[in-house]
């Protein structure tokens, strides 16, 4: 019988006991990955009324002791990511390294340095131009000419503002280029992304099969030792071995490499971590396949226009000034009544100011040529766009079936490979029992390796076809 001065110290030593078993079932919470990435922590299966009586909290307050022992311990149960998505910061490292992509950077500039001429007052840039002429025989005796002339091109009636749309819609055109181009790169980023998880899973599954060759190889060879297997067994075994260690040296090398290739899309960053998730799709006209075509058919449009605009080339309008001097003999004499006497000598000066402009007329050798190019382009990017729709649609489509088939495999190959290490399993058993050769346990064995690649390959297809359906519906961050 327990005397009433121990009964405190007694509950108080079931109390410690009772939170130090609360905290070792936290610590022991298993942890579940989604294929999204998500990690999500269990709840630890405790009884909330009891936490509530050791820690001094009223069950009917609503403060479970789950949550009491959380925040004590740190421990969150809420889902999170494991690693966080890297697509947009890998695809802008790709992109600041992709030599397509800095291009139209460039050439971006260089369109839109245009609107200083449009922006101008004259379309072309004034000019400056003058003579000079001497007599050198003739009547005449030291005759001068000297003209100047200054004048600019000038702009056509609507010329200036269907240049300045043809500028506008440049560069719009290659800033959707641009966005095109970083949905490309990030297909890139996504195919090497893939290529390095698929050999990893294989790298993984080799490693796997090398601990198995090893372990069975090590029985094997104990029960050859005590006799109760034949030579033949170890040898079996030895072979399986061999050949796991290949495997495994063969995906290690794929492993390295397709991280290597990954490396050098991004400058140096591992394909580590959790690529994407489905995002949810927009709307289709969003897609930048689409938008591409959309804006050269846009600038098609504004270039017909500026031919339009332009029937002829620019006039030119000038300012020119011309002075004239000279020095002539004339008939009469310095002296009348003296016919020795040298002739009068007359000087003669002129200044002239005077405008001149030059006005080309229209030809159709000149419009029609560049009226049928500019319909022709428009054409060509209106089926552009028509055909880039289409093939849009299709693929998005069958990226969902993609996707679909994806999920359905992956849940058949992890019942697959369920039930082929339950095979195993009893496999084993039966071996050590004596009931089962060694070549039908090896022969099992290829049965769950098998199973074992083929739910890797399986897994690593679902988040393939993930990266699929984003590129199909021009998902690029």
């Amino acid at each position: 019988m327990i005397g009433r001065q121990t009964l405190p110290v007694f509950f108080l030593l079931c109390g410690l006991a009772f939170i130090d078993i609360s905290q070792a079932q936290i610590a022991s919470t298993p942890q579940s990955i989604d294929p999204h990435g998500e990690v999500t922590v269990r709840k630890p299966t405790s009884r909330p009324a009891q936490a509530s009586r050791v820690r001094g909290v009223n069950p009917s307050s609503g403060a479970s002791a789950s949550k009491i022992i959380r925040e004590n311990q740190g421990v969150d149960v809420r889902p999170k990511r494991a690693f966080g998505h890297q697509l947009v910061r890998h695809l802008d490292m790709a992109v600041a390294l992709d030599a397509q992509s800095r291009g139209l950077v460039s050439q971006s500039g260089a369109v839109s340095s245009r609107y200083a001429t449009a922006n101008s007052l004259t379309p072309g840039s004034p000019y400056f131009s003058g003579s000079q002429l001497n007599n050198v025989s003739g009547n005449l005796r030291n005759f001068n000419e000297t003209e100047i002339e200054v004048g600019m091109p000038l702009w056509l009636p609507g010329q200036r503002d269907a240049y300045e749309a043809t500028v506008t819609t440049g560069v719009h055109e290659i800033d959707e280029r641009l966005a095109l181009r970083r949905l490309e790169v990030a297909g890139m980023l996504r195919d090497a992304w893939w290529n390095a998880q698929r050999a990893a899973r294989d790298a993984t599954v080799a490693r796997t099969r090398v601990a198995m060759a090893h372990e069975i190889g090590n029985d094997m060879m104990r029960r050859v030792e005590l006799g109760d297997a034949a030579q033949s067994d170890a040898l079996l075994a030895k072979n399986e071995t061999l050949a796991a260690e290949t495997e495994l040296a063969q995906a290690e090398g794929a492993e390295k490499v397709a991280r290597v290739h990954y490396a050098a899309l991004t400058g140096g960053t591992t394909p580590d971590g959790v690529l994407e998730i489905v995002h949810p799709m927009g709307d289709i006209e969003d897609h930048p396949a689409l938008r591409a075509p959309k804006a050269a058919l846009a600038r098609a449009e504004s270039q017909a226009k500026l031919i339009e605009a332009t029937p002829i080339d620019n006039p030119d309008f000038g300012l020119f000034g011309r002075s004239e001097h000279n020095n002539q003999y004339s008939d009469l004499f310095s002296e009348p009544l003296n016919p020795l006497a040298p002739r009068v000598n007359q000087r003669t000066d002129s200044g002239t100011i005077g405008v001149r402009v030059r006005v080309p007329l229209p030809t159709p050798g000149r419009n029609e040529p560049r009226a049928a190019e500019a319909a022709a382009e428009m054409t060509r990017a209106r089926a552009d766009y028509e055909r880039t729709k289409r093939f849009v649609i299709a693929e998005i489509k069958a990226a969902k079936i993609s996707l679909a088939s994806a999920q359905k495999a992956v849940k058949t190959a992890d019942q697959r490979l369920a039930a082929a290490n339950e095979q195993f399993e009893l496999s084993r058993k039966s071996f050590a029992l004596g009931e089962t050769s060694a070549f039908d346990l090896y022969r099992v064995r290829q049965i769950q390796l098998e199973a074992q690649r083929m739910q890797a390959a399986a897994s690593v297809s679902v988040g393939a076809a993930v990266s699929r359906l984003n590129q199909a519906e021009g998902y690029a961050p």
